[in-house]
């Protein structure tokens, strides 16, 4: 059986109806939970104004921001996951985060969750995201990042996989490239009867210092860096790499 393949960009092609049998483990409970945390490390205060759900793919999280009163925008890519998020009534915007459809100083919040960040092949592309992310936060407000951490991903790194999902058998293999720079994910999925479809996730992992200096150049500042959604501290080679991002208010 052949996989079909696509020339398109890899978040492209990635992200339609398929992703979410891959990322299935991915539910509404542990959404709740990051939903929370993720406001309180925002200091988010719903009556401030709007929070930007980038990169929100089907709504999973946003549907949870709405559980906690926020005036929640689900902003993505993907038709497929945008129409999902449609369905689920949410206020959903379908786009490229390199060009944020919205006015200047719209959200008084942004969240960025799941890996969604460093998707792009050139520095200069991620540089641009958060261009955008400052340009539509309020003076004063902050965006948060949910990264994976480099030496986590080396460790705990699973070079292949195999699993069968309601008859799926989705097959994935996983590599760090580029000095450790990005971690890419090959993966192929096979319904019986059906052609496969297979595509190759690239996601960029940045230290805390390229980042930082991203931040600058975009007009953030870091304000806090912890392990994970409970705050623990980052401990490399065990857990996930939170950035918490703040836009200086005016003078």
């Amino acid at each position: 059986m052949v996989a079909v393949m696509s020339t398109a960009p890899w978040f492209v092609e990635a992200f339609r109806a398929e992703y979410l049998d891959v990322y299935a483990h991915r539910d509404e409970a542990s959404a709740a939970r990051e939903a929370k945390a993720t406001l309180s490390m925002l200091r988010f205060d719903p009556a401030r104004g709007r929070l930007l759900d980038l990169a929100g793919g089907a709504g999973r999280h946003a549907r949870a921001f709405q559980a906690l009163r926020c005036d929640v925008v689900c902003f993505d890519l993907s038709d497929d996951l945008t129409r999902v998020s449609a369905e689920k009534r949410i206020q959903t915007v379908r786009g490229d985060m390199l060009q944020l459809p919205f006015h200047d100083w719209s959200f008084a919040g942004v969240a960025c969750l799941f890996s969604s960040f460093g998707y792009f092949e050139e520095e200069q592309q991620h540089e641009q995201v958060l261009r955008e992310i400052q340009r539509v936060l309020q003076p004063g407000g902050r965006a948060l990042l949910d990264l994976m951490d480099r030496d986590t991903v080396a460790f705990h790194l699973e070079p292949q996989s195999v699993d069968i999902v309601d008859g799926m058998t989705i097959e994935v293999e996983r590599a760090m490239v580029q000095g450790g720079r990005r971690v890419e994910k090959s993966i192929r999925i096979m319904r019986q009867g059906n052609r496969a479809r297979a595509w190759t996730e690239s996601v960029r992992l940045f230290t805390e210092e390229e980042l930082a200096t991203l931040a600058c150049r975009a007009g953030l500042v870091v304000e806090r860096t912890v392990g994970d959604y409970n705050g623990q501290p980052v401990v490399p080679g065990e857990t996930r790499r939170l950035v918490v991002l703040h836009k200086p208010r005016l003078d």
